[in-house]
């Protein structure tokens, strides 16, 4: 391998290294303000939608 492309590969390399490490901040962020969230949905009561009362009716898609 020629010194060159090495030199040009190892730029490469470091010039993509500060996108890259914005890119882990972004995505730490997200789950931080994901958490955030979810603690005060937690600190709200957290409940669950109710589950759908049974009817006794079967319902399918499709052709009968």
């Amino acid at each position: 391998m020629n010194i060159d492309i090495r030199w040009t590969k190892l730029f490469a390399v470091c010039g993509d290294a500060p996108f890259v490490s914005l890119l882990r901040r972004k995505r730490h962020n997200e789950k931080l303000v994901h958490k955030d969230d979810l603690r005060k949905w937690e600190d709200d009561g957290g409940t669950l939608a109710p589950p759908p009362e049974a009817t006794g009716i079967l319902v399918t898609t499709g052709s009968a």
